[in-house]
């Protein structure tokens, strides 16, 4: 091998290398059995829509959140997630929930 030819070798292990290390990653995405599906009507605390694009009942104040892919929910108007758990006031009920989990 050619002096100038070491590191082009170099560039394209590392290359292969790196994409070996996030192949796992890509293919770890859920698999979605449906698509687009409306939310129900009778959420406590509004919709939001899930990693398929379908509808689901927002998390109120308190109730848990996030984790991978949001899979444990995600939270309705006027809270966010934050540690696992929706913090701020709902506006459809007047309840708040501030303590922190973390």
């Amino acid at each position: 091998m050619t002096p100038s030819a070491r590191p082009a070798t170099l560039i394209l292990a590392s290359c292969l290398l790196l994409l070996l290390l996030l192949l796992p990653r890509g293919s770890a995405a859920p698999r979605c059995t449906t698509y687009d599906q409306p939310a129900p009507k009778n959420c406590k605390y509004g919709t939001a829509l899930d990693w398929c694009s379908n509808g689901v009942c927002a998390k109120g104040p308190g109730e848990t959140c996030g984790g991978y892919r949001r899979q444990d929910g995600i939270c309705g108007e006027g809270t966010y997630c934050e540690c696992g758990h929706c913090r701020g006031c709902s506006p459809f009920d007047a309840s708040c929930h501030d303590a922190q989990f973390c």
